[in-house]
This record gives C-alpha cells, sequence and structure tokens, in this order.
C-alpha cells in the first residue's frame, strides 16, 4: 500500500466529501480530511440524510434532527470543514434516481472541487445509494448534459471511503497518526449516536491501527481510488505516483 503523509499538500485545493448521514464522515476519513483542511484546504461536506430515525429512545424523535445538525456543526468546526449541506433526504428511503444525481451535478459543477470524497459500496442500502449517485455525478458532470446545472467540470479525483465495512482492497492507506484524536474528538460531539452504532470508538481505532499497521504507522485510513472511468496519464512519469514506499 502506498501512504498519503505530505505536510504541505496543495494548499489551495477544494475537497467535497459526500456521506449518507452525520457520523459517517468521521468513521470514514475524520482524520484525512483533519489533515486535508490543516494544510489549508476548503472542504465542502454534503450529508444525503436528516437522520431522523437516529435516535434510541421515543422522547428523542422529537428534536433528532434539530440535535445531529447542532452535533455536526460542532465536527465541522474540529475537523476544519468550512462548509456543511444537508439535503434533508429520508433515512432507509435514499434512492438512486434522477433528483439525487442532478444534486451530485449541481454540487460538482457549483463547488468545481479538486478533490472528492464518498462511500464504498460494502455498505447498507444508504451507503450504496450514496456511492451509486456520487459515482455517476462525478462522471457526469464532466461531460456536456444537464447543461442548466452549470459548465461541465473536468473529473477530480474521488476516492472511495469505508464505514462498517471494510474496504477489501484499498488502493492506498492515509497516515492519520497525528490526527487521529481530532477523529475521535470530532465522533465524541456526535453523543445522539453513541448508543445507536455501538463502540464505535472500538471500530475507529481497530480499524486505524489495521490500516496503520499496512504502511508502518500507528493509525491509518484505507481510500480506494474510483476506477469507474480510467485516468489520463499524459506523462509518463506519473504512473510512479504513489508507489513510493
Amino acid at each position: 500500500m502506498s501512504s498519503v503523509n505530505s505536510p504541505c499538500i496543495m494548499l489551495c485545493m477544494k475537497v467535497l466529501v459526500l456521506s449518507a448521514h452525520a457520523d459517517d464522515e468521521v468513521i470514514g476519513i475524520g482524520g484525512t480530511l483533519h489533515k486535508l483542511a490543516d494544510a489549508g484546504a476548503v472542504i465542502r461536506l454534503v450529508l444525503f440524510s436528516d437522520g431522523a430515525e437516529g435516535y434510541t429512545r421515543i422522547e428523542e424523535q422529537p428534536t433528532i434532527v434539530a440535535q445531529r445538525h447542532r452535533e455536526t456543526a460542532h465536527v465541522c468546526n474540529i475537523l476544519g470543514i468550512s462548509e456543511y449541506v444537508n439535503l434533508h433526504g429520508l433515512d432507509w428511503n435514499l434512492k438512486v434516481d434522477n433528483a439525487g444525481y442532478r444534486e451530485v451535478i449541481r454540487q460538482i459543477r457549483e463547488f468545481q472541487p479538486d478533490l472528492m470524497f464518498t462511500h464504498s459500496r460494502a455498505d447498507y442500502n444508504d451507503h450504496r445509494v450514496v456511492h451509486d449517485v456520487g459515482v455517476e455525478g462525478w462522471f457526469h458532470a464532466s461531460v456536456p448534459c444537464a447543461m442548466a446545472l452549470g459548465p461541465i467540470r473536468r473529473p477530480a479525483s474521488l476516492y472511495e471511503f469505508e464505514v462498517l465495512h471494510p474496504i477489501v482492497n484499498p488502493s492506498l492507506v492515509v497516515d492519520i497518526t497525528d490526527s487521529f484524536d481530532a477523529k475521535v474528538e470530532a465522533m465524541h460531539c456526535y453523543a445522539s449516536q453513541h448508543d445507536l452504532v455501538g463502540d464505535v470508538f472500538q471500530l475507529m481505532e481497530g480499524r486505524a491501527m489495521a490500516r496503520g499497521f499496512l504502511i508502518g504507522v500507528k493509525y491509518g485510513e484505507a481510500l480506494s481510488r474510483t476506477t469507474y472511468r480510467p485516468y489520463a496519464i499524459h506523462d509518463i512519469r506519473d504512473l510512479s505516483e504513489g508507489a513510493r514506499p
């Protein structure tokens, strides 16, 4: 596996994150996002669901959406996320449809990211839906269609992250040893979800240690670069990118 561990990476880049629910972004790539923000990246987080089903006691039902919005705002402050958008979808009802594709295309053409992240397809329905509309929307944002949504945008680098189920063969592992504490702090903000998702801190530390082991560091986060479309190599030397030990 290759390691991404440069202290001065692309200081003026824009990063777009497509995530199903509030907390997926922390579990999947919280450490990576913190490192990108520290390096100067402008990050927009797009959540597809309000998280209305994310309560564990019936008395929480009327307030859970507002609580999760507040929690996400705190997480954004900790991780350095500049913008937060919620598409107000319903848990268990996210769909691969025209509206989802159009929203992804609109976000890409409006924000013009240099780098994108979305779910891997390994998880349950809501996560798979965001993966599918994310990857498909990413593809179509760079071709001349749906022009009412803005001018076409060159493809950004797109990576998939893992939440509940691991990526079988990750493309690379990001060294988050110096940002793992921020990842944990951010997850503590999602107090409403702690009883719902089990011991998420055990999951995060165990997986981060396992991923870190692959590249010889304490903590890591795995990513898979999308294979939905090929990446152009114009300079043959670019073939060696990411091959560093």
